[in-house]
């Protein structure tokens, strides 16, 4: 029934990601219509369908699904609607709370290092490696070509040829993946440069779940619950912290909006939780 719906979608300049979440998505909402009484009549009715999406909207609010995840679908149907011609569904996103995206704290990131150091996959290191100094995407990893590592006196710097909105940027590396690049690229010598930097045992451009999978392997190693994105959010909130302007962080990391990055400059759960236990510490102070 989606057939024409995904080949619809390998066709728009968006990432695999992002295809396979919207496809997901939606595939979640056609389940959910089935059960819904003449729910059809949502796929060829402007009104049907708004109604159909809202009642959508509130059964994920039901199963405790977070904010980001009833926006991400609701993304997902207005795609889908549009393939289908019906337009956007007339259906309000939820506010999201005004938080910085999780990061992790200095303990987890210690943590996460020393995992990355004791990993016996030299391959597995780098990608740790780059994407705990670089905040580069996982579909941006996953895409590097051995041409795209530029290493020589002067400069060291990745190219993300693709990048979101198809963008594309230069990223400086420090000096961490630069050595551990070097080191990698010294059995990469007789490959063709424009082979992928990131193969499998059979030589094929190493995938972005097994990227994905990796990075969590590590994380448990670490006793850090994590993924590809949180190794992002961490990368941008350390140049917040440290004090780097937003616009340079906004063209570091390959976001388009200033008002995305603001997001990292805001206080983080911890953060509040923190300013509110020391007001316990202070009134305990007070009484003595």
């Amino acid at each position: 029934m989606l057939a024409d719906y995904e080949m619809y979608l390998s066709r728009l300049p968006i990432s695999s990601h992002t295809r396979r979440n919207y496809l997901l998505r939606v595939k979640r909402f056609m389940a959910w219509l089935e059960e819904c009484p003449e729910g059809a009549k949502a796929l060829t009715d402007p009104m049907d369908r708004d109604y159909a999406v809202r009642e959508f909207k509130s059964w994920l609010l039901q199963r405790n699904r977070s904010a980001n995840t009833v926006n991400s679908s609701l993304a997902a149907l207005d795609n889908y609607f549009l393939y289908k011609g019906l337009g956007l569904a007339n259906v309000k996103r939820l506010d999201l709370p005004k938080l910085a995206p999780k990061a992790l704290s200095n303990d987890e990131q210690r943590r996460f290092l020393k995992a990355i150091a004791n990993c016996k996959s030299i391959r597995n290191q780098i990608i740790a490696t780059i994407m705990v100094n670089t905040g580069l995407r996982i579909s941006e990893v996953g895409q590097l070509n051995i041409s795209d590592v530029v290493l020589t006196a002067r400069k060291h710097e990745l190219t993300v040829r693709c990048g979101k909105n198809n963008k594309r940027r230069i990223v400086p590396m420090n000096k961490d993946v630069a050595d551990a690049l070097q080191h990698y690229l010294v059995g990469k010598r007789t490959a063709d440069s424009e082979s992928p930097l990131f193969t499998n045992q059979q030589g094929a451009r190493l995938s972005l779940q097994s990227i994905d999978h990796l990075i969590r392997k590590l994380g448990k190693s670490a006793g850090v619950e994590l993924s590809s994105h949180s190794l992002r959010h961490t990368f941008i909130t350390r140049l917040i912290r440290a004090g780097v302007d937003l616009v340079t962080v906004s063209e570091l990391s390959g976001h388009s909006r200033l008002e995305t990055v603001r997001r990292y400059s805001l206080p983080s759960q911890e953060v509040m939780i923190a300013a509110v236990e020391r007001l316990s510490v202070n009134y305990a102070t007070a009484s003595r």
